[in-house]
């Protein structure tokens, strides 16, 4: 890492947190040093402020990643600091309390599943809390293929179908896919990473809609669900 370099990701504050905007910075700061307890405290505080486990996954957690990709996409840090703040997100998220509200009718199940061979599931697990928290029951889908999409839908009768892709080698797979859950009268929501680079991807892979963080995924899911 060059010295210039090295001063730019120093350069991220260490004052402790007093204003109205989410703390995203501080946590990076946090995350890039390995020091849980001051990302715990940052969590922690934020919660507290919010009252939602969705708001720290949206407003927090979820913009904390995106920097922390951007810095290493730059060649500010190295893979493997990365991955140990990619590994520190991960456990903060599984240590934050639920915070139910219970929005939906009692007994409404989503079915969540990961693209097949994509590693990137901090997200859905994010979703999945978020969900559960508004009054979902989530059902995980473990696809071995894409094609196996519609007939996993067909026995588990959600009602919401819901897939999670940070990597997508091609469209029409996710598409054959989505129009044959469609045809079951499942709603389809999509998100993740790769639905996030490219705003019109959604559409055309023939989704219900796109949940560009827990927050939003949470809402788009109620109103399809009630559709």
């Amino acid at each position: 890492m060059a010295g210039g370099e090295f001063t730019l990701v120093r350069s991220l504050p260490r004052t402790p947190w007093r204003g109205r905007r989410p703390p995203v910075r501080l946590l990076v700061r946090a995350l890039l040093d390995g020091d849980r307890t001051e990302a715990v405290n940052v969590c922690d505080r934020f919660l507290a402020r919010t009252g939602r486990r969705v708001a720290v996954f949206a407003d927090l957690l979820h913009p904390a990643q995106y920097e922390l990709g951007d810095i290493w996409y730059r060649g500010m840090i190295g893979e493997e600091q990365e991955l140990q703040a990619a590994a520190l997100v991960g456990w903060l998220v599984d240590r934050l309390p639920a915070t139910p509200t219970a929005s939906v009718p009692a007994g409404w199940r989503c079915m969540l599943c990961l693209a097949p061979g994509d590693r990137h599931e901090l997200g859905a697990r994010m979703f999945a809390l978020a969900l559960e928290d508004d009054g979902w029951k989530v059902e995980l889908a473990d696809l071995e293929d894409l094609e196996d999409l519609a007939a996993a839908a067909e026995r588990a009768r959600p009602r919401l179908a819901a897939i999670s892709a940070g990597h997508l080698p091609s469209a029409v797979p996710l598409a054959r896919s989505v129009a044959a859950v469609r045809e079951l009268g499942l709603p389809v929501l999509v998100g993740g990473a790769v639905f996030n680079r490219s705003a019109d991807l959604w559409r055309r892979v023939g989704a219900d809609g796109w949940g560009a963080d827990a927050r939003v995924g949470t809402v788009l899911a109620r109103r399809l669900g009630r559709a």
